[in-house]
């Protein structure tokens, strides 16, 4: 098989810019067995992210880093290394935007914390940031983006890394519609996370 696969899928819109394009290519990452890079972009629908990573964990794949960031009101752009668990078959086979668009069948696993950080709206133009630190599994930030949109949370923009056993993770909230989350909100969800901290 050729080591670099892409697959692209076409949405038609109508907005202003016309015609946008959704897509996303997978290929290997050279010298790193198992691992690949992962990039999509263009129209994805409210929690496409939370989809993917639960959908990847389902296929023994898990996201090790990257970054995702909403660039207008319907589009897009990501990109992420990811990890395939030995005995996995090829995540070249995965269409991704399919898995973006499905809900996945699963069950949560506890979140473990070890520290968060928040910071209020008016320090992010209207976005609530959350900074987390947590014991990392397959499937961590799938579940940690479920939970965040069970409180009707998404993601406008994040960022996600591994360090040894620890996640680090940043996101950027937004409400249902890109509503900027109230105050109250930001405090119940302080509460809920302090909840998760392993202690």
């Amino acid at each position: 098989m050729n080591s670099l696969a892409t697959m692209k899928a076409s949405t038609t819109e109508t907005a202003c810019a016309g015609l946008h394009e959704t897509g996303f290519t997978i290929e290997r990452i050279p010298a790193r067995p198992g691992g690949y890079r992962l990039e999509m972009y263009g129209f994805l629908a409210p929690g496409w992210s939370g989809r993917l990573a639960a959908g990847l964990a389902e296929h023994r794949v898990g996201i090790v880093r990257g970054s995702a960031e909403k660039i207008n009101a319907s589009s897009w752009r990501s990109s992420f290394e990811l990890k395939s668990a030995p005995f996995a078959g090829s995540p070249e086979a995965i269409d991704f935007l399919r898995l973006a668009g499905t809900e996945p069948n699963h069950n949560a696993a506890p979140i473990e914390l070890l520290s968060f950080t928040m910071e209020p709206t008016k320090c992010h133009d209207g976005s609530l940031f959350v900074e987390l630190k947590g014991v990392d599994r397959l499937g961590f930030l799938g579940d940690l983006l479920d939970y965040f949109s069970m409180r009707c949370l998404f993601p406008v923009k994040m960022t996600v890394d591994t360090q040894g056993d620890v996640a680090v993770d940043r996101f950027w909230l937004r409400g249902v519609g890109g509503s900027v989350p109230s105050e109250g909100i930001s405090d119940a969800m302080s509460k809920n996370l302090e909840q998760l901290l392993v202690r």
